[in-house]
């Protein structure tokens, strides 16, 4: 096989890649404004400017960077039938998809554990999840993540090509030995540690979330926007478990049992569901989370807003010059 045929996608009908394409514009733009919208919500509200929403803007910055940087490489692969870009930024994209898959998942982790103690531990919470603490954790876990992505590149186990069947960038192996070896250990690590993390964690908050029900907040002290926060999580967690599964299982076949003889439909499930994954999350969180909307609304109102004089005209009133116009101020 020639390198030029190792840059190209297999044959498809037309039909195949104006779906295909299409489909993917679609998850680009929804991931586009969705996270946006949520960026500048949590960076607008003060009251939103807290531990919790850290966690919230990183998960937002990570799909942000997915539709910004192997989102549209991914696009332009599809279109084309080609790796139309050069080797570095087939290197970038390559990272990014590794990375923001395994951050994703770490992150939700993360999120768990600060769910359980904010919920069942309040007193343990206050200390452990300030807001340094918190950065330096999820800092501590993305650095973590990305040494682990690059370490096999750095020792020559591996290179960053294009794989025709999912049309972008991934690890390429020197050895089957190699490549399980890092697969299961990235398993191990992240996603099943995650996962654990994840079910432990909302079970406990879920059977005491039941048992307490509307009174949670006046017996443990909690606010009600903390209590919508920890719904719209595990509703996130959730989303994120059922689009996210089944791909785990697809990246282990594709890495120890198939390889590149990996059925196309079954290879384009990764890039695709990452792409859903970060075109989800926002979607959900705007509509799981009042104070989100309200302060969602707030800003797209805000442009409507405009100083208006009493009788409908500017210069109503400048005829009189004792006698200057009064002002009504819209502040909603």
């Amino acid at each position: 096989m020639t390198s030029e045929m190792l840059h190209e996608i297999p044959f498809r009908q037309s039909s195949s890649i104006v779906l295909e394409s299409f489909i993917c514009s679609i998850l680009l733009l929804l991931a586009l404004v969705g996270n946006v919208l949520v960026i500048v919500v949590v960076f607008k509200n003060p009251r939103l400017s807290t531990t919790t929403s850290l966690f919230i803007a990183a998960l937002a910055t990570t799909d942000l960077i997915n539709v910004t940087i192997p989102g549209p490489l991914f696009l332009v692969a599809l279109i084309t039938g080609e790796r139309s870009y050069t080797s570095i930024g087939c290197g970038i994209s390559g990272f990014f998809m590794h990375f923001l898959t395994l951050a994703s998942v770490s992150t939700m982790g993360l999120i768990a554990v600060n769910r359980y103690f904010c919920v069942l531990k309040p007193s343990r919470y206050k200390s452990i999840f300030t807001f340094r603490r918190s950065a330096f954790f999820l800092g501590a876990l993305w650095m973590f993540i990305g040494v682990v992505i690059v370490f096999p590149l750095i020792v020559g186990w591996a290179s960053m090509e294009f794989s025709p069947s999912m049309a972008t960038c991934s690890l390429h192996f020197n050895s089957l030995t190699s490549e399980t070896g890092f697969t299961m250990f990235v398993m191990i690590v992240f996603v099943f540690t995650s996962f654990v993390l994840v079910a432990l964690c909302y079970f406990f908050v879920w059977k005491t979330l039941r048992q307490h029900r509307n009174h949670l907040a006046s017996i443990r002290g909690l606010s009600v926007q903390e209590l919508n926060l920890t719904k719209t999580f595990f509703v996130l967690v959730v989303s994120f478990i059922v689009l996210w599964l089944p791909t785990f299982v697809v990246i282990v076949l594709y890495r120890v049992v198939l390889g590149e003889t990996i059925p196309r439909p079954l290879a384009l499930a990764v890039p695709y569901e990452l792409l859903a994954n970060s075109a989800v999350n926002p979607w959900i969180y705007g509509a799981t989370n009042p104070s989100f909307r309200k302060k969602l609304m707030s800003i797209l109102s805000r442009g409507r807003n405009r100083v208006q004089p009493i009788g409908g005209s500017v210069f109503s009133g400048l005829s009189n010059q004792n006698s200057p116009p009064t002002i009504i101020i819209n502040n909603n």
